[in-house]
């Protein structure tokens, strides 16, 4: 059976980077909240041999984020999750902050 690796925001520069190493050795999961991003980087691992299932997810819904368990459980065992989703204080009010880097992640 095929170990997963989930990694939030993974259509940032640290997720994808990650993703990159991992995904040699583990089946992906990536999320992210920026679908065109997300798109962007599957499309990048492909290119270099890995495949990746990309969701959507935004971190700060519970609901989202079971499902986004679900999807990666369907393709194995869960072996991680790497969190490597977050937003700096000017990309949103203090509560948007806090929900995505603490509670969210």
């Amino acid at each position: 059976m095929n170990r997963v690796s989930v990694i939030t925001g993974g259509a940032g520069g640290m997720g994808l980077a990650t993703a990159k190493i991992v995904g040699h050795d583990h089946a992906l999961v990536l999320c992210d909240v920026r679908q065109e991003r997300l798109d962007n980087a599957a499309a990048t691992l492909k290119d270099v041999g890995i495949d990746a299932t990309a969701v959507n997810c935004d971190v700060t819904d519970r609901g989202a984020v079971a499902d986004l368990f679900d999807t990666a459980t369907r393709l194995g065992t869960l072996a991680s999750v790497i969190h490597t989703a977050g937003v700096s204080p000017s990309m949103g009010a203090a509560d948007y902050v806090m929900r995505t880097n603490a509670v969210g992640t």
